[in-house]
């Protein structure tokens, strides 16, 4: 069992480190597409400061690490809505099925809604009339499970859409992970490269245009079809790795502590660092700090959470709420409502 443990983590951890070496790169930041798919998920990890690749045993942790869902309990639906910059908003929805010794599916839906925009012109600076909204979504489908009693792993592959008035992109992109548990106070290292996945492109009726192939030609046809080129860009890679553990765990109290380091392809490395208190398994706070050691002071903050749990006929319901400041734009407020049966 030993030797088989030893040849699934050192195979998983190549690919990932392969994969990963593309991402090793200085801050680009605009220079890829599908942002949305890099912003964070779930009240209880974005309360910790966003350190959660060595948690991920909730819902919401398919965003973090793929390999965590096999840790997931029972079968779970969560919802999670967040007021984002500018008026809009990111809507989360997951489900896992517990497979047992199968082990554990999951389905994971996101949506960035940016509201109605108005469509206006040189002509027409106070707008046309007409509106529009653009849209970004995801859709995942996970699976994970035990190698052995301590050991996981999990991938995820994700359809990804981006619209903006009549043009769109779509892509394809893979998501690995694992996570491995210690018998020191439950310590857990995890590893996850997210967003693995070829380039988006728009395209569109829009980018249609009547072309005269030569104007110094008379006679030949000046209106022959043809489409304004866009640059494809690649999505947004992260590579993440964290350890998490328990300091305290006793009847009525527990303190959980976690730290991340990341690795984006279009920014600099850092740190994302968080803690949770629970009291008896029944009241949770949380804090952290996210992106520490950024070389962008804008993308650092401070993050703040709790939690409310409580279990009725064998359903549990988990109610959380994350507060995030930013340097410059409004601070993100984000809840999360998670039914396990």
């Amino acid at each position: 069992m030993y030797k088989r443990f030893k040849t699934y983590s050192c195979s998983l951890l190549l690919v990932l480190t392969l994969a990963s070496l593309d991402a090793f790169a200085q801050d680009k930041v605009g220079s890829t597409a599908a942002q949305f798919l890099g912003i964070t998920a779930g009240a209880r990890s974005s309360g910790m400061g966003g350190a959660y690749v060595a948690i991920s045993d909730d819902g919401s942790g398919m965003y973090w690490n793929p390999g965590g869902l096999a840790r997931t309990t029972g079968n779970r639906v969560t919802f999670s809505n967040m007021n984002w910059f500018v008026g809009s908003q990111i809507q989360d929805a997951s489900v896992v099925i517990n497979g047992e010794n199968s082990g554990n599916f999951g389905l994971s839906v996101r949506s960035l809604d940016y509201g109605e925009i108005a469509v206006t012109t040189i002509d027409n600076p106070e707008g046309t009339g007409e509106r529009f909204t653009p849209t970004d979504l995801s859709v995942a489908f996970s699976y994970s499970r035990f190698v052995t009693e301590k050991f996981s792993i999990g991938a995820s592959t994700r359809f990804v859409q981006q619209k903006i008035w009549n043009e769109s992109a779509t892509g394809f992109a893979f998501d690995l992970g694992m996570i491995y548990t210690t018998d020191f106070k439950n310590m857990r290292i995890g590893m996850s490269i997210l967003n693995f996945g070829g380039d988006m492109q728009l395209q569109g009726d829009d980018l249609r245009r009547p072309i005269d192939v030569d104007e110094g030609i008379n006679g030949n046809n000046g209106r022959v079809e043809g489409y304004l080129g866009t640059k494809a860009w690649p999505m947004p890679l992260i590579f993440r790795v964290g350890i998490a553990i328990d300091l305290i765990d006793t009847e009525y109290h527990k303190i959980e502590f976690a730290v991340d380091a990341k690795h984006p392809n279009d920014n600099s490395e850092s740190l994302d660092v968080g803690m949770e208190y629970g009291f008896h398994d029944l009241v949770f706070f949380r804090g952290g700090y996210r992106s520490l050691f950024s070389s962008r002071t804008e993308d650092q903050n401070m993050t703040a959470g709790f939690g409310l749990k409580y279990a009725i006929g064998g359903v549990t319901a988990n109610l959380g709420a994350a507060y995030m400041t930013h340097e410059y734009l409004d601070n993100p407020l984000l809840w999360t409502l998670e039914i396990e049966f």
